[in-house]
């Protein structure tokens, strides 16, 4: 039975499961801790059969920990589908592989660290240009990192002041001109993980080893009190592997299209 989090004990026990999960208890521990009392901001959170949570927001979903075995877990996968497609959601990240009707594999994403108390050599200065903001505003910010898309924009715009106003993560940004042309972030953080994301250069800037600079340099920042962690589609693991970051593993990655069923 799919349960929503809606009481204290049910938050201790989503909390349980994802603990000591390198990406989910930071990323859906934050989450939680952040939205679970405020459906308006469009999060939601259940509890799975076995020792699974999953987390959605709009068509985006994740899924931590396993369903049962057995006749038990044909029961869960078939009520998980159905749930999913009534909810319209068409991505899903997990923790294990899953067999799900209606859902295809796509390319898995790659996890990478950087271990707490480690650095990497940091890349070449940027530009004299180019002045590094520490605390940047964040909707010149959140226009770099969804250019294509207002909406999305808006989202990570919100969740991102979210995090910082409650002490989580710091955003880092290149700016030329007042204007950001490049950034990388944390917005997610556990008691031993600092998640790394929203790494973006405007095209115009590319090439000139500022996003090198930028991700190198807060990395070494955030590894100082935990271990750094973020992932990535298999297109940037030969940039992230020649920078010094150590792959732990993979993030399963589906999709579906309703609209062809």
């Amino acid at each position: 039975m799919i349960q929503s989090v809606t009481t204290p004990e049910h938050k201790t026990e989503y909390l349980r499961r994802i603990a000591g999960k390198p990406y989910f208890e930071a990323v859906l521990g934050t989450h939680l801790n952040l939205f679970v009392e405020h459906p308006a901001a469009g999060w939601a959170f259940y509890l799975l059969p076995g020792s699974a949570v999953l987390e959605l927001r709009g068509g985006s979903a994740a899924l931590c920990g396993k369903l049962p075995d057995g006749e038990a877990g044909e029961d869960a996968r078939e009520e998980l589908a159905g749930f999913l497609r009534f909810l319209r959601a068409d991505t899903l990240r997990a923790e294990h592989p899953l067999s799900l009707d209606g859902w295809r594999p796509a390319a898995p994403l790659t996890l990478w660290e950087l271990p707490q108390g480690r650095a990497l050599p940091l890349p070449p200065a940027p530009p004299a240009e180019l002045v590094l903001d520490k605390a940047p505003s964040m909707l010149p910010v959140s226009r770099l990192v969804f250019a294509e898309s207002d909406a999305e924009a808006d989202e990570f715009y919100s969740t991102a002041c979210t995090a910082l106003a409650h002490g989580v993560g710091t955003c880092r940004a290149l700016l030329y001109g007042g204007k950001p042309v490049c950034t990388v972030g944390c917005y997610e953080q556990s008691a031993a993980e600092n998640y790394m994301a929203a790494g973006v250069t405007d095209p115009a800037w590319q090439g000139r080893g500022l996003a090198r600079y930028l991700i190198v340099g807060l990395a070494n920042e955030l590894a100082a009190d935990r271990t750094v962690r973020f992932a990535c589609f298999p297109e940037l693991c030969s940039f992230y592997g020649r920078l010094g970051f150590l792959q732990i593993g993979k993030i399963q990655h589906y999709t579906t299209d309703w609209n062809t069923r």
